[in-house]
C-alpha cells in the first residue's frame, strides 16, 4: 500500500467541502481508479474529474499514469483567460 494526499482547488474544494484528502492504495493504481475511489468518498464530485489538469508531485499526469510511491496528487480545474 502507497499513502497519498489529494488536493483539491477552486469549486472542486468547494463542492467537496475538503481541500485535501488522504487515501490508502494499493501500488501501481492508476489515475483514473484513484478518480473513482474520490467519486465514491465525493459524489458531488462525479463528472467534476472529468476536464482537470491533474499532478502528480507537481509533474502533470494523465488517467492511465499509474502511482507507485507515497505521493502528493493535486487537481487543478482549467482557469480561462483571456
Amino acid at each position: 500500500m502507497i499513502n497519498l494526499e489529494i488536493r483539491l482547488y477552486y469549486h472542486l474544494k468547494q463542492k467537496a467541502g475538503v481541500g485535501s484528502i488522504p487515501l490508502s492504495v494499493p501500488k501501481g493504481i492508476s489515475i483514473r481508479k484513484i478518480k473513482k475511489i474520490i467519486e465514491g468518498m465525493y459524489p458531488i464530485l462525479v463528472t467534476h474529474l472529468d476536464n482537470v489538469m491533474i499532478l502528480l508531485d507537481k509533474k502533470i499526469v494523465l488517467d492511465e499514469d499509474t502511482i507507485n510511491d507515497d505521493s502528493v496528487i493535486t487537481f487543478l480545474t482549467p482557469i480561462g483567460g483571456g
